[in-house]
């Protein structure tokens, strides 16, 4: 239906406006039945979700920052980490506390060069009933001594992203705690106020201050 005027066609029916409107807990026009206790609740658990992205943003950037110093750490540590084929030259034992829960791991004596003039001979961790004579693949530093392999990228993610998680835990953890501290905050006075309006109220509702017949009545 339209409505001819000077300024052309008008709709009689009201327009609608484009997108829509959120209701902000933080502005002032609200709900005049609204308590105060209400609207500080509301922008508390507005506050709650701000923590939230927060404590994720934390996380992110403590992983990277993990990553990146792990990454770093790691190059640093293979240019000093060397892969070399040892010899065993003893049969497997199996070590003391694997006798009892199926043996996995054993031990042998081992010998290898590194540098290429320099032998070592040492008591190395090989698979059980490994026999004399078996060549095994270990790390060794660069004089040549036993030594852990470098850290695999699977590794630096692990290790990365529980960081990232730990950071991301104590963050929500703590805003959580403030947040629960102060509604807890909030609903003991909102309980005192309505006890304060209740003994105001209860008089005149239960019919206490009538005089006369009936006043007793419900």
């Amino acid at each position: 239906m339209f409505q001819a005027d000077s300024s052309g066609p008008r709709s009689l029916w009201p327009r609608k406006r484009h997108g829509f409107r959120i209701r902000r807990p933080f502005e002032r026009r609200t709900n005049p039945l609204q308590r105060a206790a209400d609207r500080v609740r509301s922008r508390w658990l507005a506050a709650s979700m701000v923590f939230t992205l927060v404590a994720v943003f934390c996380g992110v950037v403590v992983g990277i920052k993990i990553w990146d110093a792990d990454s770093v750490s790691a190059q640093q540590e293979a240019r000093h980490r060397h892969q070399v084929t040892a010899t065993t030259v003893s049969k497997a034992e199996d070590r003391p506390p694997a006798r009892f829960a199926g043996a996995s791991e054993a031990t042998a004596r081992a010998v290898w060069r590194y540098p290429a003039a320099t032998p070592h001979t040492d008591t190395i961790v090989v698979s059980p009933h490994t026999p004399v004579g078996r060549t095994v693949t270990l790390w060794v530093d660069d004089s040549g001594r036993i030594s852990a392999a470098p850290p695999s990228r699977g590794e630096r993610i692990v290790q990365a992203a529980a960081a990232g998680a730990c950071a991301m835990g104590v963050v929500a953890l703590s805003a959580g705690m403030v947040v629960r501290l102060r509604l807890r905050r909030v609903e003991t006075r909102s309980l005192a106020r309505w006890d304060e309006e209740w003994e105001l109220v209860e008089p005149r509702w239960s019919g206490r201050l009538r005089r006369g017949p009936g006043a007793d009545d419900d």
